[in-house]
C-alpha cells in the first residue's frame, strides 16, 4: 500500500469508527434514559482530562474542559431564564474556535503562567455566553437574519459558524500533513461530532450521545498518541526498540532478523554536522519503510535499523533486503549549503562564486541477516548472528547484504 494512502486511511479510521459508533448508539438509545445520558459526557470528560493530565498534555486537558463547557451550556436549554438561540449560537462558535486554537498552540503545561492563561482562554468565553443567555432576552431580529437565517442544508447551525468549523477542520488536516499524529485525527472527530451535538441541542439524549462519542474519540486518540510516543522513534517516526522487542516476543518460530547500519555515518557527522546527520537518518527511515515481502521495520538506535520478516526464511527475505540496499544507494542526498534559501526561487539567480554550492552525496547501508533455526534458541541469539553478519558486510566493502553463514 502506498505510504500516502496508508496515512490517509490512518487519519480517517478514527472519524469513521466514531461516527458509526454514534449512529449505532443513537439507534439503541432509549429516550427515557435522559438523565443517565446527560451524565455520560461529564464522566467521559473527567476520565479523558485525568488521563491527559497524567500524560502531561495540558492542551488536551483543556480540550476536554472545552467539551464539558459546551455540554454545560446546552444543558441549560429550555431552562428559565436562558435564551435557547443564544446558547446554540455561542456553542456553535465556541467549540470550533477552541479546537482550532488548542490544536495549533504549543504545549506549555498547566501549572505555570501560559497554562493558567490557557485555562482562562477556555473557561472565560463559556461563562460570558452563559451570562448573556441568562438575560432572558430573545435574539434581536436583525442578528437572527445575519447569523441564523438561511441555514446550510437546514443543519440548525449558523452559516458563519459552519464556515469556521470547516476552516478548523482544514487546519487540522494541514497539521496532520506536517506532523501526522493520532491527536489531529481525534480532534477532527471531536470537532465534527461536537458540531452535530450542538445542532441537536434541543434533544438532550442525542446531544449527550454525540458529545460522549466525541470525548471517547479524543480519549482513544490520546491513548494512541501515548503509545506512539512510547513505541516510536521521535526523529524518524519509525517504531523503536521497545516495539521491536514486543514483536520478537510474539513472532513465533519462523522469522528473519536483519540488522542495517549506515556506512561511514560517524565520518559523515563529523564532516557535515549532526543536523545533516539527522536528515540522513530520516532519509534512511523513509527508504526502509518501503521494504517489501512483509518486512516490519524499526529504528534500533543510533545509525542502526532493524527489519523483521515474520514467517519467512532467509532465502525468501534476501531479495527484499537486496532491494532495500539498492534503493538506498540509488537515492541521492543533497547536503544544503548554509546560505541556501529554504524555498526554491521563482527565477534563476546569478551564481555567486563566494557561496558554496550544495553537495550531493550517496548514502549506502550495510545489512546482515539471520533466521531462526535450531542453532539459535531465542531471538536474542538470532539478532546477535545478524549483527555478526553485518560486521562481515562492513569488512567486505559495505553497501551489501550478508547472510548468516555466508563467506
Amino acid at each position: 500500500m502506498p505510504p500516502t494512502l496508508r496515512r490517509l486511511l490512518d487519519f480517517l479510521a478514527l472519524p469513521g469508527a466514531a461516527v458509526l459508533a454514534a449512529l449505532l448508539f443513537q439507534q439503541a438509545a432509549d429516550p427515557e434514559w435522559g438523565n443517565l445520558f446527560a451524565a455520560l459526557p461529564w464522566l467521559v470528560c473527567l476520565a479523558g482530562g485525568s488521563i491527559a493530565w497524567r500524560f502531561r498534555s495540558g492542551n488536551m486537558v483543556m480540550v476536554f474542559v472545552a467539551l464539558a463547557g459546551v455540554h454545560a451550556l446546552l444543558e441549560q436549554w429550555g431552562r428559565s431564564p436562558y435564551t435557547a438561540d443564544t446558547l446554540r449560537l455561542g456553542a456553535a462558535w465556541y467549540w470550533p474556535i477552541m479546537i482550532a486554537c488548542l490544536a495549533t498552540l504549543p504545549e506549555r503545561g498547566l501549572f505555570n503562567r501560559p497554562g493558567l492563561e490557557r485555562v482562562a482562554f477556555v473557561v472565560y468565553p463559556a461563562l460570558i455566553i452563559l451570562a448573556h443567555a441568562a438575560n432572558g432576552q430573545p435574539t434581536p431580529g436583525w442578528l437572527r437574519s445575519v447569523l441564523f437565517d438561511g441555514m446550510i442544508l437546514h443543519l440548525r447551525l449558523p452559516d458563519a459558524a459552519l464556515v469556521f468549523a470547516v476552516g478548523a477542520a482544514g487546519s487540522l488536516i494541514w497539521l496532520y500533513r506536517r506532523r501526522p499524529t493520532p491527536l489531529e485525527s481525534g480532534l477532527l472527530t471531536a470537532l465534527l461530532l461536537g458540531m452535530v451535538g450542538v445542532a441537536l441541542g434541543d434533544n438532550r439524549v442525542l446531544r449527550a450521545i454525540y458529545f460522549s462519542t466525541a470525548g471517547g474519540a479524543l480519549l482513544v486518540a490520546l491513548i494512541q498518541n501515548s503509545y506512539r510516543v512510547a513505541f516510536h522513534d521521535e526523529l524518524t517516526g519509525l517504531p523503536g526498540r521497545r516495539a521491536l522487542k514486543s514483536l520478537l516476543n510474539t513472532v513465533g518460530e519462523r522469522y528473519v532478523i536483519a540488522m542495517l547500519d549506515v556506512d561511514h555515518f560517524k565520518k559523515f557527522n563529523d564532516t557535515y554536522g549532526h543536523d545533516v546527520g539527522d536528515q540522513v537518518l530520516c532519509r534512511v527511515g523513509r527508504v526502509i519503510s518501503n521494504v517489501t515481502g512483509g518486512g516490519q521495520y524499526f529504528r534500533y538506535g543510533g545509525e542502526e535499523f532493524t527489519i523483521v520478516f515474520p514467517n519467512r526464511s532467509l532465502r525468501e527475505a534476501l531479495p527484499h533486503l537486496d532491494a532495500v540496499c539498492a534503493a538506498m544507494a540509488a537515492t541521492p542526498f543533497t547536503v544544503r549549503s548554509k546560505d541556501r534559501p529554504d524555498n526554491k526561487p521563482e527565477a534563476p539567480q546569478n551564481s555567486d562564486p563566494t557561496k558554496a554550492p550544495a553537495t550531493q552525496v550517496t548514502i549506502t547501508i550495510s545489512i546482515g541477516a539471520a533466521e531462526k533455526s535450531p542453532r539459535y534458541e531465542d531471538w536474542e541469539a538470532v539478532m546477535k548472528a545478524a549483527d555478526q553478519a553485518l560486521y562481515k558486510a562492513k569488512q567486505a566493502g559495505r553497501n551489501r547484504v550478508m547472510a548468516d553463514g555466508q563467506k
